[in-house]
């Protein structure tokens, strides 16, 4: 028997943390925090399963979603070991060091007392116990804490999405699991596509991101670049500069990459690139980790690109007086950060452009922005100021997450006697839920309930 109980948001894309129990012994998949809550709130329920004896706690990325309570899970188990690839071992304690810092600005600016929920030196103490592990073997996780308990076999396959993204396959003596984390179908222009264990696995845990997205399924990435070129073209032929809202971690650099090779091979025009933020940074490590990564191009490194730095005042400058490529985060137009504010600065010009390239949670910014049409007038928060919208807003599918008849792949190829659906909002989960029975796959598909515990018999009827 084995038990799966999301600790987080398992019907949404929100804080994943989900705890595995087999044979007497626990690991947890992942320790997030959700984008849309601050303080607390943001937390996985820790407080509920305090009493297990959790022996490791293995990271499938390094987006905070996956990643960002993982000094907080470390209080309540500070035994467990910490399992990840040997790049996202590199890329964690920046990531999180870096979430303090935001976190402090915060709690200066909004007041919220609880802020920091950890410090730099808490990350400092925790990092050395990061283990890190290459993506083509296996290795141990020993039984130490509870008694009685049994050892397992872990092994991390390359996940896609993002520098480090594995998904994660489980073998316990009642059965094997196989989790995706975030994961792509589709090779990048850095970061290959997914691979994925070979042979049927008892439970298979995917995310389902994008299964409301039936567009993403429609267009082919050849497509989706010709059709940016032919945009892109459009807005700095009119004297205007296009706005490429990212994530700091794998779409800025994805999207810098791509920019580039499009601008050397003649398809834009020879404009700057311009690029800010904490994305910088991350570019470094993806420069440092080329040589012991799996890359499309082995040779890239992000350093070598004629890409700009941004002025300090986003605002104001000459990527605004003259056509440029202007890349930066947030992804979602997170509020205060150099895309919202950029996005606040060139909505009324109809000679700029907006360009998203990824996912956008209806209840951030970007989408209220991502949604919008010429001639309206829309406030970007809440409590934000109106603003008229004259600017072109394209949407493009460069989505990391694999589109829906991907995962529909992976569910048909790994034949799960259990399919659990997570990371995606209702109505994605539902529409992988209707067409897996449309298709009769003999699997149980279920959508797991927060912090709701589902047994899961693997042994055949």
């Amino acid at each position: 028997m084995i038990s799966f109980t999301p600790v987080g948001t398992s019907r949404d894309v929100g804080d994943s943390a989900y705890l595995i129990q087999a044979d007497g012994t626990a690991v947890l998949f992942d320790a997030g925090v959700h984008p849309r809550h601050e303080g607390v709130d943001s937390l996985p329920n820790y407080d509920a399963i305090k009493d297990v004896e959790v022996e490791a706690i293995l990271i499938s990325h390094c987006h905070l979603d996956h990643l960002g309570s993982l000094p907080v899970a470390l209080r309540y188990f500070p035994h467990a070991r910490v399992m990840m690839t040997n790049a996202s071992a590199t890329l964690a304690p920046v990531l999180l060091e870096h979430t303090v810092r935001v976190m402090e600005r915060i709690r200066d600016e909004d007041g919220i007392a609880e802020y920091p929920l950890y410090t730099k030196t808490d990350v400092e103490a925790m990092s050395y116990v990061f283990q890190g592990f290459q993506t083509d073997r296996s290795f141990p996780i020993y039984n130490e804490l509870a008694e009685g308990g049994a050892d397992f076999q872990a092994r991390f396959y390359d996940a896609g999405h993002i520098l480090g993204a594995a998904g994660i396959y489980l073998e316990t003596p009642s059965g094997n699991i196989f989790y995706t984390g975030d994961t792509t179908g589709h090779d990048q222009e850095i970061i290959p596509k997914a691979e994925y264990p070979e042979g049927k696995v008892d439970v298979l845990v995917s995310e389902c991101t994008l299964g409301a997205d039936e567009m993403a399924e429609h267009r082919s990435r050849r497509e989706e670049k010709e059709r940016f070129a032919t945009a892109c073209t459009a807005v700095i032929e009119r004297g205007g500069s296009v706005l490429i809202p990212s994530f700091s971690l794998g779409r800025t650099q994805e999207m810098l990459a791509m920019a580039h090779d499009m601008r050397e091979l003649g398809t834009i025009p020879d404009v700057e690139i311009y690029t800010a933020g904490f994305g910088e940074v991350l570019s470094q490590v993806y420069d440092r980790t080329a040589s012991r990564t799996n890359r499309m191009a082995p040779d890239l490194r992000l350093r070598e690109l004629d890409i700009r730095p941004l002025p300090r005042d986003v605002t104001r400058g000459p990527h605004l007086k003259r056509p440029s490529i202007i890349v930066t985060s947030s992804g979602m137009m997170a509020e205060h950060t150099l895309s919202f504010r950029m996005a606040e600065k060139m909505l009324p010009y109809d000679h700029h452009g907006i360009f998203f390239v990824g996912y956008i949670d209806p209840a951030m910014p970007g989408h209220r922005v991502m949604s919008a049409r010429r001639g309206l007038i829309i406030r970007m928060t809440d409590a934000g100021r109106a603003i008229p919208v004259a600017c072109r807003i394209e949407r493009f599918h460069f989505s990391a997450h694999s589109n829906r008849q991907q995962l529909m792949s992976v569910v048909e190829d790994l034949k799960p006697r259990w399919t659990l659906l997570v990371h995606g909002e209702m109505e994605a989960a539902e529409w992988f839920q209707a067409e897996i029975r449309r298709r009769t796959l003999p699997t149980e598909v279920i959508i797991p309930e927060e912090q709701k515990e589902i047994l899961l018999s693997t042994q055949e009827d």
